[in-house]
């Protein structure tokens, strides 16, 4: 085996460890101590691939939405959007739902510190959104849909699965019960036609 594969490997083992502690102890809470010992490696090995805990935590939103996210946008111009979406919303939110005590953890700490929102904000968030915003307008410039400003757009999609998934289904045990499958069609709909029944017009 490779020295990058094992390093690799030791890199996702140490996310993965610290996304179980951040889960139950918060990101302030659980300790880089803590997390090397989960993870099974000293803790100045943690340092080397992770100088900081807040290294930690961008390299656990990477792995959470950025590439996954990336993937996604990768596949848009070869596929039909409604198709897209529904794919889209189907593994954000099956994928949010697994993670939720970790996903609760990491906004509060981006909510109430804030250095870490600077750099979430300034390293994943805007650079990311601007690639879906992107993407989206040039999706939206084929005239297929309403003129509608394509900011707006992403942050209805984006508003709508966070509520959905962090508030709806934790609120509403009837949209729990549904199939995630079947919360992304429907979402992908209300986003792509509206709520009006074009069959009734």
């Amino acid at each position: 085996m490779g020295l990058r594969r094992v390093s690799g490997m030791r890199r996702a083992e140490i996310i993965e460890a610290a996304a179980r502690l951040f889960a139950q102890h918060g990101f302030r809470g659980a300790t880089t101590r803590q997390i090397a010992r989960e993870a099974g490696v000293a803790e100045g090995t943690l340092f080397r691939y992770f100088p900081t805990k807040r290294h930690l935590l961008l390299a656990m939103f990477e792995a959470l939405a950025v590439s996954p996210i990336q993937r996604h946008l990768q596949a848009l111009p070869a596929m039909e959007p409604q198709r897209w979406l529904e794919e889209f919303l189907w593994e954000r939110l099956v994928t949010m739902r697994a993670q939720l005590p970790l996903m609760q953890a990491l906004y509060q700490e981006i909510r109430t510190d804030e250095a870490v929102r600077r750099v979430f904000l300034d390293q994943i968030a805007r650079p990311l959104l601007e690639e879906v915003r992107r993407m989206l307008a040039a999706e939206l410039g084929q005239g297929r849909y309403r003129p509608l400003h394509p900011s707006l757009v992403m942050w209805v999609i984006w508003g709508a699965l966070h509520g959905v998934t962090i508030f709806g289904m934790e609120l509403d045990p009837e949209l729990a019960a549904l199939p995630p499958e079947q919360i992304a069609r429907q979402l992908a709909t209300l986003v792509l036609q509206g709520i009006e029944d074009s069959s009734q017009t």
